[in-house]
């Protein structure tokens, strides 16, 4: 329902209700005064939910189809909402592509860095399995992000810049810095410590990419529980070093 304000003749009219074609009131104010600030948060939280899933639906078609086969309109439709509402909203694709990344990017940013907060004081192998399973849980949640990147990295694309800038240099950098102090403690495998990076990213994000492959020749749901945690468990065996006592 929209509400817009009607003539001049009285602040007291009451609300003129009409059937739309589909069987709803849509109902329109005539002078209706301005909102006590109590009932304000309810229109605030629709638009909330509707942008909550525009972004939902927005995830699935750019991990689906890429930037260049997704439409702001199959987006809306997907979303269950007018074309014109996600214009409203995101002003168009090009938007809405960085606030659908920014909005996962920033879910899983927010909570490594409460495993990693919690971790603090802790050696950098605590540290750094926390952020192992939070990663591996993000992949297997979000997995459209990974489809997402590597569509963007493939093509070497401005958007691919702009994610490197706002996200995945400060994430590698602390991961990165993590492995190195894991090194250091003696905890972690001596190698390149940016190429162990990447290889917790394969390891904990490709399978969930290719999750219908994966069960093909596996037989297994990637997505199961057991399958998380021997995800998580395999990535501790190719990272860290047993160490004796």
């Amino acid at each position: 329902m929209r509400e817009s304000p009607g003539g001049a003749k009285s602040a007291r009219k009451s609300p003129i209700q009409k059937k739309s074609g589909r069987g709803r009131v849509a109902v329109r104010l005539v002078d209706t005064p301005k909102r006590p600030a109590e009932q304000r948060p309810r229109n605030n939280k629709r638009g909330e939910d509707v942008r909550e899933r525009v972004l939902e639906a927005a995830l699935e078609c750019f991990g689906t189809f890429g930037f260049e086969g997704t439409s702001t309109r199959a987006v809306a439709d997907r979303a269950g909402v007018t074309h014109t509402l996600v214009l409203y909203h995101f002003q168009s694709k090009d938007q809405l592509w960085i606030a659908t990344v920014q909005n996962a990017l920033n879910l899983y940013g927010a909570e490594m860095r409460a495993h990693l907060e919690e971790s603090e004081g802790q050696s950098a192998r605590g540290a750094l399995s926390a952020f192992i399973e939070t990663f591996v849980r993000m992949s297997a949640r979000r997995p459209q992000i990974h489809r997402i990147l590597t569509m963007e990295s493939n093509q070497g694309t401005k958007r691919l810049e702009w994610v490197i800038e706002h996200f995945i240099r400060e994430h590698f950098t602390t991961v990165r810095d993590l492995i190195r102090r894991g090194q250091a403690e003696g905890t972690v495998r001596q190698c390149d410590p940016a190429r162990l990076y990447y290889h917790i990213l394969g390891a904990g994000g490709t399978p969930f990419t290719i999750a219908m492959e994966y069960k093909a020749m596996t037989g297994r749901d990637i997505f199961s529980e057991a399958e998380i945690l021997r995800t998580i468990a395999f990535i501790h065996d190719l990272v860290f070093i047993e160490t004796a006592g």
